[in-house]
Order: structure tokens, then C-alpha cells, then sequence
């Protein structure tokens, strides 16, 4: 293919991609910023409306409306018409439904509702008075529908501010929406107080299933913008033993709940509950979770909002068309379009009702005049040839009008004559009032914001209610809702090399003299030993660059010698996936940096945000490896000096922030420059007090350096000898910056030991050291 025939298809396509792309977010995703309605749900209610299935007439078929929309507006499939039609019925989605629905329309509980040829429906009253009220008097732009046989509203008049009261969501192309619904009442108060010049302002979200919202001092800065989110709780009462909810989060399914509650109590996640049940029944909604004798009910309750949609959040992302053009609205905006609309539909009424009475006092004022000389009028029109002839001869010798001079003849010859004077000229008169009254409204701006006042304010009158959904501001501390019913206990996490990892009392390790025996641990080879707390945090990352994170309370405990359970229980690790570093980070860590260090001498500093917060059993991304390459370790700092230590003793020491930070998936900078054959033991973070470089070796060895020897040189050279390695003391396994108050924990196999930091001799960086633990092989080392 030439390059012009590519050039050629490459422009076609990225011509037909943008108007598909502007198709799919004008006629199907995104509604419109008037009316609140995407396409077609406003030609659902315009074919209801034009078919007479109005809310004074019998229900009829779904069949029956279906059919009318797609015949006659909506060409698309009869699935996502009558999806969209039950949805405008359905009282737990909609805060005001638009289709009066009777039969089977589905439920909370996510059971979906009857094929449509079974149940039937017709619009809500508050559809025909609040969105299509005025359509006669061709108060909105029509165009041709698809085939052009017939015409349909470019938008609904929508004197009920549906935009803001009702929920809607939408995907598109490169862009979504997502509106929440508010209460009608204060909706209006907002378009009040926006016509009086104030500020508005909404308290909040208004969900059809009620809840509780947490964090209402966040809703003015979503009103200011159009976007932002908001958590739902749900509410509930304590009776005797059981945990009884009747409002859950909008958009959550009782049985999806159900299934996620009992799949984790099953686990072990959620302890203390020994039955669930849903008793909903016509009266309203009752999930009952019992709990046993004995246990901490509030515990149980912090662990629903903590691991459940019981609390879940709602994002707001109010983007509407206006004019056909997607934009983001504020509060502020879509008062003042929903104002200029409905003023432009006002205006276009009037317009139309000014017509009618202009043209109906043309006729009264010519039956007023006919009347002076009816009797010769009505001769006149028996002796004309046709009627053609008598409306001309009208014109010519009384000077009616044409449109006079018809009405005149059109009449009853009957009727004429027994026209009554006094009748005529009261409609004349009321007639010219109903045009003054017009004409002041069409030339005063303040009066056509009175009338669109009244006409929200008899629409409030009628369909307004009380709130549903409670608002409050509950400060959750970051966490608090995973340890709120844990106890603090400092612990020692161990993880084996063969995938094993367990949870150790801290007082299992107590401080031995240098050269000791030890306690008793488990054969397998020790990667990490972390001294931690059981409301802290275990972060794992393996041999694919993922982090894992794992509280440390749900660690399984085990002893030194036996007992815990596989990362794999814990962690949802691919099959050829395995832990090749792991670190804790404490609750109260307040280090803005996470760093890593890896193998092949690459460092990388990243904000400590972007790992943290995650909660991912299937972890996430933490750095993008190259080829051969793994995690040697990972610290948390500031922005202090490091030290990287290799297997053969090098050392370099280079400050933090010569490093900018870097995105979860970058590879990092190089660090170090390694000879032929060394890899990095580890990288560690120089404290700012005094401190002196401890050294462990796989035999029992340990030493101490004073660590100003080490200058301060350029990242990424080759550093200095910072340790020797022999046959003697065997080869390093370990380093950590200690002082003499420090005491440490030397993991071995089959012995492991905790000493003072004061035990282990002072010594020259090419020295052996002196023995930590006798017949014991060290594998990691941390401190207690």
C-alpha cells in the first residue's frame, strides 16, 4: 500500500472515530444540561406522552411503548429502551421516578424485572407537569425525527429541575458522567436564593435508599467545582444481639452484600457473626447480621463499614451537554441554565398564548361590528353564491378582515343571529387584559423569573418531600476502621525464603550476651525479619516488581520454631510469583519517601502515597525491573543520606536528594557502579545522630565501624571497602546503622539470637569481627 492510500485511510479513520466519538457522548452517554435527560429516556417520555399513556389513563403494555419509541424515535435495540424504562420507574434508583410502573420491575436486592411484555406502565403525574407540561404550545425547537416522517422535542421543557434531583450516569468516549440526586425542596431553595442574588448552595446528596453521609464539610467544595466524592454509610439499630440495618449505600444490591459479608466471615475477616439474614419485605428493607454472646458489637459494625459496601463511596462528576458540547457544571451553572431555559420556554408560550388571544379578539371585535347590522349581514351572506363570494363581499362593503369575514360565514347562520353584545364584549375585554398581562411579562425579565418562581413552587407543592439521606461529619482517622478493634502488640513478623511467613510475640526474642546460644527457630532460611506492631502494616514485594500489603494482625502467629502459614494465603500471587523483599511501615510513619534499592545497584525514591493507601489483594505495580535484575530492600526516608552495601563489601555514601522522586512504574537511577560478579546486599539510610556501621557475615561474625569513614562521594561510583570478606568469618549477609542503646535480632538457622548493639566490638573496616552466635549460621538481621 502507498504511503498517500495509508495517509488517506489513516485520516479516514481518525475522521469517523471523532464523529462516532461525539455521537456516542451527545446521543447516548451524557444528558442534557436542560431537561437532565439523555436521549432515550426523553424520547421514552415523549412517546408516552404523544401515545396518551398518561397518568390519567390506563397502564398499558411495556410492549406498547417500547414499540412506540423505536418505530417512531429511538432506532436501538428493544433491551436498552425497556432497561432505560424501567430504570425511570424504579423507586430505589430514581429520588423521583418518571414512569408509573406496575408489575414486576425488579429490586434492591438485584433481582431484575419482568420481560416487557408481561408488566405494564404510563408516565408519572410529576413527568407530565414537570417535564412535558407546555409541549402543545410548542414551548421547545423540535426536529425531524430519524426518518424524517415525523418530529420530536430537541429537549423537554423541564420546569422540574430534573438535572439536579435525579440521579444519572453515563460512559462515553474519553469522558463519563455521574450526577447525584438531591431533594426537590432544597433544590428550589438553591434557585430562590440564586434569584434573590445569594450564593446557593445545596446541604447534600438526596439518595432514594436514605443512608448516612460522613463527610458533609467536603459538599461545598463539590457544589463550587461539579465534582468530588462523598461516603454513604449505612444506617442501623442494635437489637439485643443483632446488628440490624434498613438503609444501605445507593447503588448497593442486598445480595451482592450478603455474598460479600458471608464470603468474609467465612474467611475470618469479619469475626463474630453467626447468621445473616435478609427479612426485607414490603415495609422496607431489614438485613439482620446476628452475632454471638459476648462479642464487641461495635468492633463487629467498625469491620461492615471498614471491608463492606456498607460504606461506599459516591463520586460526583456533573457533566452535562450544553448546546451540545459536553462541559463540567457547578451548582451555580446549571441554576442559571436551568433559569434561561425555562425562561426561553416561558417566553415561547407566552408567545404562543399571545398569538391565540390576538387572534381570537380579531374575531370578537368583527362579531361586535356584525352585530350592528346583523340583519343585513345575514342577507347578504343568504344571497351569495358560495361562500367564497359572501366572505369577499364581507370585505368589500363592512371592511372585515379575511379572518373575520371567515368566522363570520363559517358560523351558524343560527348561532348569528343569536349572538349576545354583552357576552362578546366581556371575552374583548378580557381578551385585551390577557394580552396587556402578555406583553408586560415578554418585556420585563424580572416578571418571566416571578412565573418561572411560581411554577417550581406549585411543582414543589405537589411532589416535594422530606429528606432521606442524613447528613454528619464523622472524622475517620486513616485506618482506624482496620485497627479500631485491634489490640497493640509490638511482635516480630518472620519471612522464610521457601514462601512461609508468621507472627512471633516480641518477648520470644530476649537479649542474650555476645556469642550466646540462641533460641531454638525454624530450618528454613530466613529473607526478613521485621520488628513490628500488630496494627501496623507488612509490605511484601516480589520477583515481578508488585507490592503486596498485608496488616501485620492478620499475620498468622506462630512460634520460633514452628507454626504461621504460606504468603500465598494472604497474597493472590501468580504462579511463578515469589517474595524476594519485604518491610513494614508503621501506622504512625510520617516519611514522605519510599526507596528502593535493587540488586543490580538502581535506586528509586517515590512519594510513599502511591503505595500505602493501596488495599489490593492482587497487588499493585512498585517498580519496573530490567532483566536479571531484583529488590535488594526498600526504606523509608526523608531526605537524608544513603549508604548502599554490596555482597563484596563496598560502599558508597551519597546524599537523598540527589535523586528526584519517581512514578510506581519507573526503573530508577544507578546508584552504585559494581564490579564484575557483585551484586547490592543492601541499601540503608544514614541516621543524623552519631552512629556507628554494624556488619553481619553467614558465620556467626559481626563488627562495628566508625562510619566517618565514609565520605560523602557522587551517586553512582564504585565507593569504598567497607568490609572483607574470608574464609573464617564467611561472607556478608546484613548491615545496620546502630548506636550502644540498640539491641538487634540476628535470624540463623538453625539458632537465632537477640543482643545488645554495645556487644559487638569496635573494629577496622577490613577486620573479621568477632563471633555473635555460635553454631548458628546468620541469614537477616533487624532491629528489636
Amino acid at each position: 500500500m502507498s504511503d498517500m492510500r495509508t495517509n488517506d485511510l489513516v485520516k479516514e479513520l481518525g475522521s469517523n472515530f471523532i464523529e462516532y466519538a461525539a455521537s456516542v457522548n451527545t446521543d447516548r452517554a451524557i444528558p442534557d444540561a436542560t431537561s437532565g435527560l439523555k436521549p432515550v429516556a426523553r424520547r421514552i417520555l415523549y412517546a408516552a406522552y404523544v401515545g396518551g399513556r398518561t397518568s390519567n389513563k390506563p397502564h398499558v403494555k411495556c410492549a406498547t411503548i417500547i414499540g412506540d419509541v423505536i418505530g417512531h424515535f429511538h432506532p436501538h435495540g428493544d433491551s436498552s429502551v425497556y432497561g432505560a424504562l424501567v430504570r425511570l420507574a424504579q423507586d430505589w434508583v430514581m429520588r423521583y421516578p418518571l414512569i408509573d410502573f406496575h408489575g414486576n420491575m425488579g429490586n434492591i436486592g438485584g433481582d431484575g424485572p419482568a420481560h416487557y411484555r408481561y408488566p405494564e406502565a404510563r408516565l408519572a403525574k410529576i413527568a407530565e407537569d414537570g417535564l412535558l407540561d407546555g409541549l402543545k404550545k410548542k414551548n421547545v425547537d423540535f426536529m425531524p425525527t430519524f426518518d424524517d416522517s415525523d418530529e420530536e422535542p430537541v429537549t423537554l421543557p423541564s420546569s422540574f429541575p430534573n438535572l439536579l434531583c435525579n440521579p444519572n450516569t453515563g460512559i462515553g468516549v474519553a469522558m463519563a458522567c455521574n450526577w447525584a440526586p438531591h431533594n426537590l425542596r432544597e433544590v428550589a431553595q438553591a434557585i430562590f436564593d440564586y434569584m434573590d442574588g445569594k450564593e446557593p448552595t445545596l446541604p447534600g446528596p438526596d439518595f432514594p435508599t436514605g443512608g448516612l453521609v460522613i463527610n458533609k464539610d467536603d459538599i461545598p467544595s463539590i457544589m463550587a467545582t461539579g465534582h468530588g466524592s462523598v461516603k454513604i454509610r449505612g444506617k442501623y439499630n442494635i437489637e439485643k444481639n443483632n446488628i440490624v440495618f434498613y438503609e444501605i449505600p445507593y447503588g448497593v444490591t442486598t445480595e451482592t452484600l450478603l455474598a460479600e459479608v458471608g464470603d468474609l466471615c467465612e474467611k475470618n475477616e469479619i469475626e463474630g457473626i453467626t447468621d445473616i439474614r435478609d427479612e426485607s419485605n414490603k415495609k422496607g428493607l431489614r438485613i439482620v447480621f446476628e452475632c454471638g454472646r459476648g462479642v464487641n458489637i461495635d468492633a463487629v459494625v467498625k469491620s461492615l463499614f471498614a471491608k463492606t459496601d456498607l460504606q461506599s463511596s459516591f463520586s460526583y462528576n456533573q457533566v452535562a451537554l450544553v448546546d451540545k458540547t459536553p462541559v463540567e457544571l457547578n451548582l451555580k451553572q446549571c441554576i442559571e441554565i436551568y433559569i434561561k431555559h425555562n425562561i426561553e420556554c416561558l417566553v415561547k408560550e407566552l408567545n404562543y398564548d399571545l398569538n391565540k388571544a390576538q387572534e381570537r379578539k380579531e374575531i370578537v371585535d368583527g362579531l361586535l361590528k356584525a352585530l350592528e347590522d346583523i340583519d343585513n349581514i345575514i342577507s347578504l351572506i343568504k344571497k351569495s353564491e358560495s361562500a367564497a363570494a359572501a366572505r369577499v363581499q364581507l370585505v368589500s362593503v363592512y371592511k372585515f378582515t379575511e379572518n373575520q369575514a371567515k368566522a363570520i360565514v363559517d358560523m351558524k347562520l343560527g348561532k348569528l343571529a343569536g349572538l349576545e353584545k354583552i357576552e362578546l364584549q366581556q371575552e374583548g375585554r378580557e381578551l385585551e387584559q390577557q394580552i396587556h398581562d402578555i406583553n408586560a411579562i415578554l418585556s420585563s425579565e424580572e416578571l418571566q423569573k416571578n412565573q418561572v418562581r411560581i411554577k417550581l413552587t406549585e411543582i414543589v407543592k405537589k411532589y416535594g418531600d422530606a429528606r432521606r439521606t442524613e447528613l454528619a461529619q464523622i472524622e475517620v482517622p486513616k485506618e482506624e476502621k482496620e485497627v479500631a478493634e485491634i489490640i497493640p502488640e509490638n511482635c516480630v513478623v518472620v519471612v522464610s525464603q521457601h514462601g512461609d511467613i508468621k507472627r512471633i510475640a516480641a518477648a520470644s526474642f530476649k537479649v542474650q550476651n555476645r556469642a550466646g546460644k540462641g533460641v531454638k527457630t525454624s530450618d528454613a532460611a530466613t529473607l526478613a525479619i521485621l520488628s513490628t506492631n500488630t496494627i501496623d502494616t507488612v509490605l511484601l514485594f516480589t520477583n515481578k516488581g508488585k507490592l503486596f500489603r498485608v496488616p501485620v494482625d492478620k499475620i498468622p502467629v506462630g512460634t520460633n520454631v514452628a507454626g504461621g502459614g504460606r504468603i500465598a494465603e494472604l497474597a493472590k500471587l501468580d504462579a511463578d510469583e515469589y517474595v524476594l523483599s519485604a518491610t513494614s511501615v508503621a501506622r504512625a510513619n510520617k516519611a514522605p519517601f519510599v526507596v528502593f534499592f535493587t540488586k543490580n545497584g538502581y535506586v528509586k525514591k517515590s512519594k510513599i502515597e502511591e503505595y500505602v493507601e493501596t488495599k489490593k489483594t492482587t497487588g499493585i505495580i512498585a517498580i519496573k525491573l530490567s532483566e536479571g535484575d531484583e529488590i535488594a530492600n526498600v526504606v523509608f526516608c526523608n531526605e537524608e543520606e544513603f549508604f548502599i552495601l554490596t555482597e563484596k563489601g563496598m560502599g558508597i555514601r551519597f546524599e537523598s536528594k540527589l535523586i528526584s522522586p519517581l512514578g510506581r512504574i519507573a526503573m530508577g537511577v544507578k546508584g552504585i557502579k559494581l564490579e564484575e560478579g557483585d551484586r547490592v546486599l543492601c541499601g540503608l539510610v544514614v541516621p543524623a545522630a552519631a552512629v556507628t556501621l554494624a556488619t553481619f557475615t553467614d558465620k556467626g561474625y559481626g563488627r562495628r565501624t566508625a562510619f566517618d569513614q565514609f565520605p560523602v562521594q557522587g551517586r553512582g561510583g564504585k565507593g569504598l571497602l567497607a568490609s572483607r570478606n574470608s574464609e573464617l568469618c564467611g561472607n556478608l549477609v546484613a548491615a545496620a546503622f546502630v548506636t550502644d542503646k540498640d539491641n538487634l535480632i540476628l535470624a540463623g538457622i538453625p539458632t537465632s539470637i537477640c543482643i545488645s548493639a554495645a556487644d559487638i566490638p569496635v573494629a577496622a573496616r577490613t577486620s573479621n569481627g568477632a563471633i555473635l552466635i555460635k553454631n548458628s549460621k546468620i541469614t537477616t538481621v533487624t532491629k528489636a
